[in-house]
């Protein structure tokens, strides 16, 4: 926390306005930029909750209106999973399926092959969600999701002005570096010629 505080007044000492007759006119063009860029980055904070609402208000209609279009239905096992467990030529577990039975919303028997925890046995009871035609689907968002997706989407926005706007800033900054370096070598060169300059009698 001092440090951080420490860096702060080091930063303000460096980019403040003042009369300070060491500071050259490319220090107060940088001072302008950085007041710019933290001008910017704030005005950026308006997209940003922009883009987290409309997350949040298609994630809110989508838990809406999903659980219309899915339906849970409870599916009998026929099989044991362990023997219809796909395995990679490497020997790893692709994933863990066996055959069940379940009724789909209109009433009609469908039997499908679907994924199902390890070690389930034939004659066990499993919850799925289907779509309106009785085919397996995922489950319906849920609002911890939504909240979730409308942050990251928030985040994602502030994080990529951010990254573009100190970049900028960055380049800027070796721009005038390197004007800097060039006007230094020319006071040096002069003050040179004028310490080698005799005197005169």
């Amino acid at each position: 926390m001092r440090s951080l505080a420490r860096w702060t007044m080091r930063c303000f000492r460096r980019y403040r306005f003042d009369h300070n007759p060491l500071r050259r006119r490319s220090d107060r063009i940088e001072t302008v930029a950085v007041l710019i860029t933290l001008l910017v980055l704030v005005a950026c904070l308006w997209p940003a909750v922009l883009a987290g609402r409309i997350v949040y208000q298609r994630g809110v209609m989508a838990e809406r209106a999903e659980p219309g279009l899915r339906q849970p239905v409870t599916a009998v096992l026929l099989e044991d999973a362990a023997s219809t467990t796909a395995v990679s030529s490497q020997g790893t577990v692709l994933g863990i399926k066996a055959k069940a039975r379940w009724y789909t919303p209109t009433g009609r028997m469908r039997t499908e092959v679907v994924s199902v925890p390890a070690q389930a046995k034939a004659g066990s009871t499993l919850e799925l969600w289907v779509d309106g035609s009785g085919r397996p689907t995922t489950a319906p968002r849920t609002h911890p999701q939504t909240v979730a997706d409308s942050v990251v989407a928030g985040f994602g926005v502030m994080a990529g002005a951010t990254g573009v706007l100190f970049l900028n800033l960055a380049v800027f900054r070796w721009m005038l570096d390197r004007r800097r370096y060039v006007d230094w070598d020319k006071a040096w060169t002069s003050a040179h010629d004028r310490w080698r300059r005799p005197r005169q009698p």
